[in-house]
């Protein structure tokens, strides 16, 4: 390395999952990292996958920062211990090039066919691992997949170390059952909220959600609690292969949007916003809604319950019968608009990307003083 190059960080984001709430989170720390070099001088590679359906070529080129070297490998969500295989060998030859000091893997996946790859070239004190949503707490697979996912994650942190970050409160409680685990929360950045915001002003009541149409964002029962309320207009920002479980006339699904302006324009003309998932990590939807001032309705699990404070910002729910019963809190537009400022309140002090983003860059900057030396 040239000596001008000493004090400059190489480091890795590795992801499979590259869609949703996960693509947001890893484009907007690289994008972070490479606009602070100020802070902490840093060369950034992004290994990611592009298989991910949701996922937007052509829009992921143009807010990606140029300076990012992107490196793209196909993964597959499924295990399979052949096609993995495959792919560790070549993220291997990858990190080989790049001798990272930090690596940060994100998502289940990412976390297991990472810390094999970078086996004896990173220091397992410069290994950060982002769960994004730990895959044993699935609630649509069957028990032996259970205890299989949590084997692994135990096993993974037994056998290879590593740094958990927890993304929320209830994941960073687990998490720490597991091994050595930070809490840096998930964030968003407040200017094009800020900037987009007017109350909305709807002639018919209106709900709305942000997600893929799949098993975790529990589709049937956004479904069944819209047929409770046919006066009302009820929203799904997305689309997905459980398009069919969508049957209430009174909802309507809006298929993808590409950019974030028009998913925060979106999520600006709702009243409420509901999130009805068997699982997260801590969803990035319900922070662009709470920056853009709407009180929530969410289930009671990891994630979703830790973005909300009971009759504050708005209502945790543990059955179907009692999110319908909650819906009508809503209607008192004086209580709605306090609900949602209260919101608003809550992501800026807690899930404030500059904030969080700065303090990981703190984290990566200490732990980098452990890097191998010989």
């Amino acid at each position: 390395m040239e000596e001008s190059d000493k004090n400059t960080v190489k480091i890795v984001q590795f992801v499979e999952a590259f869609g949703g709430g996960v693509y947001t989170y890893v484009k907007d720390l690289s994008n972070f990292l490479a606009t602070h070099q100020h802070i902490m001088p840093c060369e950034i590679h992004l290994i990611y996958s592009p298989n991910r359906i949701e996922l937007d070529k052509d829009l992921f080129h143009k807010e990606i920062h140029p300076g990012i070297h992107l490196h793209e490998i196909h993964m597959q969500r499924d295990i399979s211990f052949s096609k993995d295989w495959k792919v560790i060998v070549k993220t291997r030859k990858i990190l080989k090039k790049i001798k990272p000091d930090v690596i940060h893997l994100h998502s289940a996946k990412a976390g297991v066919i990472g810390r094999l790859a970078c086996l004896g070239l990173v220091s397992e004190k410069n290994i950060y691992y982002s769960p994004h949503g730990f895959s044993f707490v699935q609630q649509n697979i069957s028990r032996v997949k259970v205890m299989l996912f949590r084997a692994i994650e135990y096993g993974m942190q037994v056998l290879f170390g590593g740094t958990i970050i927890a993304s929320g409160d209830t994941e960073f409680e687990l998490a720490k059952n597991i091994g050595k685990t930070l809490l840096i929360r998930n964030g968003v950045d407040f200017e094009l909220p800020d900037k987009l915001y007017v109350q909305a002003t709807n002639a018919n009541f209106t709900i709305g959600t942000v997600g893929r149409l799949t098993p975790q964002k529990n589709p049937k029962v956004f479904n069944q609690i819209a047929l409770q309320f046919p006066e009302i207009n009820f929203i799904w920002i997305g689309d997905g292969e459980l398009i069919d479980d969508i049957t209430a006339e009174n909802i309507t699904v809006t298929g993808w949007v590409r950019t974030r302006e028009e998913l925060l324009q979106k999520i600006g003309a709702l009243d409420v916003y509901i999130q009805v998932s068997l699982w997260e990590g801590l969803p990035i939807a319900i922070l662009e809604a709470m920056a853009m001032r709407k009180p929530l309705l969410v289930s009671n699990v990891i994630g979703n319950k830790d973005t909300v404070e009971n009759d504050f910002n708005g209502f945790v729910y543990n059955t179907v019968s009692e999110a319908v019963e909650k819906v009508s809190c809503f209607f008192n537009e004086k209580k709605r608009i306090e609900m949602g400022n209260n919101s608003y309140k809550k992501a800026f002090g807690q899930y404030n990307k500059t904030t969080n983003f700065l303090r990981l860059i703190e984290v990566y900057k200490g732990y980098n003083k452990h890097k191998k030396t010989s």
